[in-house]
């Protein structure tokens, strides 16, 4: 079976050039955490509900920098995503958010690092600005 080519960009110096893809299902999670990123200056964000929905915008979408990944998804969740992304061959970097529990959190952050993902890390929900500004900034 042929892998998807999923087109990724080095990380950019600034922030307003990033291109970022973020996933969660919860509709109003992804408008609070659009408009954070627009706030923090990203202002390149496209959105998936579901992580099929992002395989297919990453196969189509200009070179994503960073991902930012809910976990609980019906569907394929976070781990089932985060292995088709690694099938992938995804080279961008990773923040999950998530309200699951911290030992679920722990979980997916070895998962994401078990896969030589370039993890960020992770953003409890609900999201605040100062803890996505602080993993923003290890990009450069």
């Amino acid at each position: 079976m042929n892998k998807p080519s999923i087109k990724t960009a080095a990380a950019p110096v600034s922030r307003h050039a990033l291109k970022v893809l973020l996933v969660d299902d919860d509709s109003f999670q992804l408008e609070m955490i659009s408009g954070i990123l627009e706030s923090l200056g990203v202002t390149d964000v496209t959105r998936a509900t579901s992580g099929e929905q992002a395989l297919q915008k990453l196969s189509g979408k200009h070179g994503i920098n960073l991902l930012l990944l809910d976990l609980h998804m019906p569907g394929m969740d976070g781990f089932k995503f985060m292995e088709s992304l690694a099938k992938a061959g995804f080279a961008g970097s990773l923040i999950i958010v998530s309200g699951q529990s911290d030992d679920v959190m722990h979980a997916a952050s070895m998962v994401a690092k078990l896969r030589r993902f370039t993890l960020l890390g992770t953003v409890p929900k609900p999201v605040g600005r100062a803890a996505l500004s602080a993993l923003l900034d290890k990009l450069g």
